[in-house]
């Protein structure tokens, strides 16, 4: 990932298939089905009254059953709050990278996490699982795992202790296994496997009151290509649950799309137009790829700026600044690019960043902006309503010496 800031990158994980682990407890029927290689397993709800059976709310806890509009009234009442900084910061924030890594609200709607579809479900529990086994997480110890298969590189989990764990993390009250689940013999067989796309989270913050707490930061998708994209402000939700082993509980998780809003841009110089294209600075703000801001001086453009003027003053983390002539790879190849920056953020704060850019044969608009995304971010916030850029150094493309920006967007 492109970032001035340190990212920790989680792989992703895999469930495979393997023979023979332990007993089942009685809360959970495994049923044979011919139909398929995967073995079924429900869990079954004792009845209780209907008092109990609502919600638990005693001790302060929240509402367990909360529906996604109240979710969200509840998100929106407590980004109004102080700050805070919880005692259970480091299990929040284990539950909250449990939800952006396995990627499950990549869609762009909100979820309450206990009434996903079971793919998605089965994303968070892979996660859960993936942080149980890594013997540095919060997660470590809360299940105790069968014999290993070397030659398989898998663990064998017994299903009565993950369920119980999916039911105090985010609320799972009736596991059916997907069908990345192939449970044999009362385990989940686990393996850890490297190469899918992750998602992050940066400079966290949290906000409580009587019954929840509320996890949020600037979030980003990266993969191994170096594709980063600003996904948002991630907010999760959690209820205190008393019951819980860690007590909480994930309730409802959504990526809030909230941009800061740039009024206007001043830049030192700029291309003139040609073949019914601008180079101004304006393009670098209207969120397409296939426009640029182009330099208008000889050269490459070494000590020219972009000046962005933001509509008020407000707390901003960074800038991901979109590097070259991202239309096509032709375009890119062509033109020019910046290899290092200066972002001034105002009130001293100064970041000098090495910039990356390249192209691939054949790569559209959005896959060359991903690749070329550069996050230069500070490592504190800072209240400012101007940010100026420079460009320190650059190379020229294969035709031309205009150094290109596609996009910037603040955060």
């Amino acid at each position: 990932m492109k970032k001035r800031s340190i990212v920790t990158i989680i792989g992703s994980v895999s469930l495979m298939l393997l023979a023979g682990c332990g007993s089942k407890n009685n809360d959970i029927e495994i049923t044979d089905d011919n139909a398929s290689s995967n073995e079924s397993v429900q869990v079954q709800e004792e009845a209780t009254d209907n008092a109990s059976n609502e919600t638990a709310v005693n001790d302060g806890a929240g509402n367990l059953k909360l529906p996604a509009s109240e979710c969200e009234a509840e998100i929106d009442k407590l980004l109004q709050t102080e700050e805070v900084k919880p005692d259970n910061e480091e299990i929040l924030g284990e539950m909250a990278h449990c939800v952006t890594a396995s990627r499950i609200l990549d869609d762009g709607n909100g979820k309450v996490f206990a009434e996903m579809e079971n793919d998605r479900r089965a994303s968070i529990r892979r996660m859960i699982l993936n942080d149980v086994l890594l013997g540095n997480t919060p997660f470590s110890g809360a299940i105790k795992t069968a014999d290993s298969d070397a030659e398989n590189v898998t663990t064998k989990i017994p299903v009565e202790d993950a369920v119980a764990l999916f039911k105090d993390v985010y609320g799972e009250e009736n596991f059916t296994p997907f069908e990345s689940e192939q449970v044999k013999d009362g385990c989940i067989p686990f393996s850890f496997a490297d190469g899918e796309p992750w998602n992050s989270v940066e400079h966290m913050k949290y906000y409580e009151d009587e019954g929840y707490y509320l996890f949020t930061g600037p979030a980003f998708y990266s993969d191994n290509s170096g594709d980063t994209s600003f996904l948002g402000y991630a907010d999760i939700l959690y209820a205190k649950n008393p019951e819980s082993r860690y007590g909480v509980t994930l309730l409802y998780g959504r990526y809030r799309d909230e941009k800061i809003k740039v009024t206007s841009v001043e830049t030192s110089s700029e291309l003139q137009p040609s073949a019914n294209k601008t180079y101004t600075g304006m393009n670098l703000v209207d969120g397409d790829y296939s426009t640029v801001w182009a330099e208008g001086v000889q050269g490459t453009g070494v000590g020219e700026t972009v000046t962005l003027h933001l509509d008020k003053k407000q707390l901003v983390y960074g800038v991901l600044i979109c590097n070259g002539y991202t239309e096509n790879d032709k375009l890119f190849s062509e033109n020019g690019t910046v290899t290092g920056a200066k972002v001034d953020f105002g009130s001293g704060k100064i970041c000098e960043y090495e910039m990356e850019g390249y192209a691939v044969e054949g790569a559209d608009t959005e896959y060359l902006a991903g690749m070329n995304n550069n996050a230069v971010e500070l490592d504190e916030p800072v209240m400012t309503d101007t940010i100026t850029i420079t460009i320190k150094g650059a190379q020229k493309g294969e035709k031309y010496d205009d150094t290109c920006l596609s996009e910037i967007l603040v955060y």
